[in-house]
């Protein structure tokens, strides 16, 4: 099926009761580990669901799969 989204693409995603945007600095296609606001966060990445780093406007970052995102 391949990637939804591109690297430098806003995306949006749900966030408590709103939703929080961001730009994609990275893709991954395996399991990926990142170290973000100090907690260990992890995403199963696979072709059919690839996982994304985003940067937020404040420059906090955040991973994500694929399934939580859409289009900004």
């Amino acid at each position: 099926m391949g990637q939804k989204f591109q690297v430098k693409q806003y995306v949006q995603w749900n966030y408590g009761n709103g939703t929080a945007t961001g730009k994609i600095q990275e893709a991954f296609k395996e399991k990926v580990t990142r170290r973000l606001q100090g907690n260990e966060v992890t995403r199963n990445a696979t072709e059919d669901d690839p996982a994304y780093l985003i940067e937020q406007e404040d420059g906090d970052q955040v991973l994500k799969s694929e399934s939580e995102l859409s289009n900004a």
